[in-house]
């Protein structure tokens, strides 16, 4: 009785294990992407994954800001902000916030890396950052 106890107790560790295993892995091919809309209206960002598999539209009204979690890709972007539209790429492969600045100020500095800020009149033309424009 005592031997068969030790075994159950054993293959539910192991399962346990091999789930949490599991888990971990799933969790490690999503990553979080925040936008801040500091503008006036409403931002909408439209991503599509490099191989056409996800397709996200992301609104966040005037002011807000919200959080996503999204597989990590290398997406196109098409985003309305400010009543122009922009399109490129955008990197999210690791933890990426975009803070869409107002749109009829001059933008402030551009932001960290993870922390992207975006004016899409005058955006910085740096390739070393996750949100390019074509």
């Amino acid at each position: 009785m005592k031997k068969k106890t030790i075994l159950i107790l054993g293959i539910v560790l192991l399962a346990a294990l091999a789930i949490g295993v599991i888990s971990a892995s799933a969790a490690s091919d999503l990553v979080g992407l925040t936008i801040k809309n500091r503008t006036d209206g409403v931002v909408w960002v439209s991503l599509l994954s490099p191989d056409n598999v996800y397709v996200y539209w992301l609104e966040v009204p005037a002011g807000e800001t919200k959080s996503y979690t999204v597989p990590r890709a290398v997406y196109d972007h098409i985003t309305v902000a400010c009543g122009d539209t922009a399109t490129g790429s955008v990197d999210i492969t690791k933890l990426t916030t975009l803070v869409f600045t107002k749109c009829d100020a001059t933008p402030p500095n551009a932001g960290e890396r993870s922390i992207e800020k975006i004016h899409l009149y005058d955006s910085p033309d740096r390739k070393d950052f996750n949100y390019q424009f074509d």
